[in-house]
């Protein structure tokens, strides 16, 4: 079943095309986008999840356009993005409540080990501003999956965690990708090499990420 599908899509800043034509059709897996600074990566996954909108193109999320069905298309969708959106006086809780009535979800065990697996449950009671990055790069890990996602997009989802976390987000991603299509972008090649992705032949003629 193929969960993913992308047609010509294109970014594009102050009318500068970032990249065009990019075509996919992912099924049930993991799979890496690599490349160096400025291929792309960001602003793909950016629009993938719905943050920016595309120049050009369509997205479909299992079956449902981002753009023309966006509440049943996010439904089936996590995203989690390399910096951190949540408001700083928010809590670990709160935000992950907010997801929650977002994505019309109730309490998840897979969530609920993620929390476990993180140690984040000391934490979910502080502010953001008052948490360390990779606490706050957990917490957005446990949130993109709530809800049962198809899609999970995440960036650089490695970035500031120790190994015990990383260790157990690869054990994640490597017991979801068969029901769910998991894109990730990432500089970290030994953590791709971890989930064993698929890495995705993109050139994107990009000037700026």
């Amino acid at each position: 079943m193929t969960l993913l599908i992308v047609r010509d899509l294109a970014a594009a800043y102050d009318g500068r095309t970032v990249f065009s034509d990019i075509d996919l059709d992912l099924d049930p897996g993991a799979y890496a986008l690599t490349g160096g600074n400025g291929t792309g990566k960001s602003t793909l996954l950016r629009l993938l999840g719905g943050a920016q909108r595309p120049a050009a193109g369509t997205v479909s999320i299992d079956g449902h356009d981002l753009v023309r069905d966006p509440i049943e298309a996010r439904l089936r969708l996590g995203y989690v993005p390399d910096e951190s959106p949540a408001y700083p006086f928010m809590s670990g809780a709160e935000l992950l409540h907010l997801v929650q009535t977002a994505k019309r979800a109730g309490d998840d065990p897979v969530v609920e080990r993620l929390i476990a697996d993180f140690s984040l449950a000391p934490q979910l009671g502080a502010r953001f501003d008052a948490i360390s990055l990779g606490t706050q790069k957990k917490l957005l890990l446990a949130a993109g999956w709530i809800g049962h996602p198809r899609v999970i997009l995440l960036d650089e989802p490695s970035n500031a965690l120790d190994a015990a976390a990383r260790a157990a987000l690869v054990a994640r991603i490597r017991a979801d990708a068969a029901g769910a299509v998991i894109l990730l972008a990432s500089h970290d090649a030994e953590f791709v090499a971890d989930t064993g992705a698929t890495i995705l032949p993109l050139e994107i003629p990009a000037a700026a990420a």
